[in-house]
């Protein structure tokens, strides 16, 4: 196993901003609003679809 060569934190941690589950949906849709490429996403998923039947024997 590699030794990971991490930073080091120096001085106190700002502290936890608590999310209500409003603003939590607020954030995760501007997250994907400006991050998702929707039009790639929809053009990927239609090439890896499969055309061929499946069968269990």
């Amino acid at each position: 196993m590699e030794k990971l060569n991490l930073p080091v934190i120096k001085g106190n941690m700002p502290k936890a901003k608590s999310l209500s589950m409003d603003n939590y949906l607020r954030f995760i849709y501007m997250n994907l609003k400006y991050t998702v490429d929707i039009k790639t996403i929809r053009k990927q998923k239609k090439f890896s679809e499969v055309n061929v039947p499946f069968v269990m024997r």
